[in-house]
């Protein structure tokens, strides 16, 4: 007969670890594997699933392997680099000083940072915090992303900066600031950096003060504050190819992308620019460069930390945020009109988005990646090979979390129902039934 070991979860939630054989074959093993397809294997997953929000703990799954070269096993609570996931943790820590009078989200953010922040087609309409995270401020990645340790922000705009790139970091004259959405990082380096003007404190440190420490959860942007026991269990990102841009061999080797090698805790990983090597990271001033720390995508985290903020989703911000300032984030702040094309969401799919929070809306062959997902709230994420997914019904107290570790072919290539992956999708529906 087919068997399935289950163990308790330190948090109190149902882990399986073991696959079922034969006929009945647990379907996460042929995920894991392509499913007969070596274009779409993964080299490692975690899922993680709760019902009801005021309870601790999670059913977590797992399979495959968090580092490839030694063998060592994925855990539910191996940290991987989580991607844009970052973003809604950052938007958190944001509507904590909103919440507590410290900004409003129509203030001209120019006003905070001490120099000019302006889209030099639109050099009238001001830039704020609800353009900024709701990706309607006009700003894109330039050429020369991201601004690295030892430049200043201001460096990429600010016209004249080392990396102004004639002006790239901001979008055509067609597409005007609070009416366009453009997914773009470079928004929430803005938004971190405006946290540590406001909070005097650096970003990193912010955010585990803020919302990480309170909920309990062994997660940090760049490794921040993150113990060397949590980082040796790390999920090492991977592609079948040498970067985004190949050469792919989806029969070839899985090539380490990111964090196969890290500093040694209390170390940070960051990016350094050329003429700042050798510069101690603790030299770094608080409002110099809100990129430094990865508010972005550099928050490393298992899914059972998203799962813990996740439920926290489902509390409307409950322990930190009171539920009006909850709801101001969560609201839509844009939605895709196809009437008035309004914005290119990610290559449509994302079509509703507050401040830092995207909400399903369920449209066929955008945004809907398991079945029901209509209004369900949360963010997508990928790089470096990673995908992943935190995703709440902001009603009935239930919600997911799940990383896949790497890609053996182009993301393209492997696109599902929805514009997530397939990989995604069979993993989210797997949760969604839990």
């Amino acid at each position: 007969m087919p068997t399935r070991r289950s163990v308790l979860a330190a948090g109190g939630g149902l882990v399986l670890t073991g696959a079922l054989t034969g006929a009945a074959r647990d379907p996460l093993d042929d995920l894991l594997a392509g499913a007969g397809d070596p274009g779409a294997a993964v080299p490692g997953l975690a899922g993680a699933a709760f019902r009801d929000a005021s309870r601790p703990g999670a059913t977590t799954v797992a399979r495959g392997l968090a580092d490839v070269a030694t063998g060592r096993p994925m855990t539910a609570d191996s940290p991987a680099r989580i991607a844009s996931i970052s973003k809604l943790v950052t938007a958190l820590g944001f509507m904590t000083l909103v919440e507590a009078g410290k900004v409003g989200l129509d203030d001209d953010v120019s006003d905070i940072l001490g120099w000019t922040l302006r889209h030099p087609r639109f050099p009238k309409a001001a830039i704020t915090p609800r353009r900024l995270m709701s990706h309607t401020s006009g700003l894109r990645n330039g050429p020369s992303y991201p601004v690295a340790f030892g430049r200043p922000l201001s460096a990429a705009l600010t016209p004249g900066g080392a990396q102004w790139d004639d002006g790239a970091w901001f979008g055509p004259a067609g597409e005007a600031p609070g009416d366009w959405f453009a997914y773009a990082d470079v928004n929430f380096a803005v938004v971190a950096q405006l946290i540590e003007r406001l909070s005097g404190q650096r970003f990193d440190r912010f955010m585990t003060a803020r919302v990480l420490g309170p909920l309990g959860v062994q997660a940090g942007f760049n490794w921040s504050g993150v113990a060397q026991a949590v980082r040796d269990r790390r999920a090492v990102l991977y592609r079948k190819a040498p970067s985004d841009d190949g050469p792919w061999d989806a029969a070839g080797p899985w090539v380490a992308q990111l964090d196969q090698t890290l500093p040694p805790a209390p170390e940070l990983a960051v990016r350094v620019a050329p003429e700042a090597a050798g510069r101690a990271l603790d030299s770094y001033q608080p409002g110099e460069n809100g990129f430094v720390f990865g508010p972005q995508g550099g928050l490393r985290a298992s899914v059972v930390d998203l799962a813990a903020i996740g439920r926290l989703l489902a509390r409307r911000g409950a322990p930190i945020l009171r539920p009006e300032t909850f709801a101001a984030m969560t609201t839509p702040t844009w939605r895709f009109d196809p009437a008035r094309p309004n914005g290119e969401g990610y290559g449509g799919l994302i079509r509703a988005y507050g401040l830092g929070v995207q909400t399903l809306t369920g449209t066929a062959g955008s945004d809907d990646p398991f079945d029901g997902c209509e209004g369900w709230i949360g963010h997508a994420g990928d790089a470096y090979g990673l995908t992943s997914g935190l995703w709440v019904h902001p009603t009935k107290g239930r919600g997911m979390a799940y990383l896949l570790t790497g890609q053996a072919a182009p993301l393209a290539r492997n696109k599902g129902r929805s514009k997530l992956t397939r990989q995604e999708e069979a993993l989210a529906a797997r949760l969604a039934r839990t």
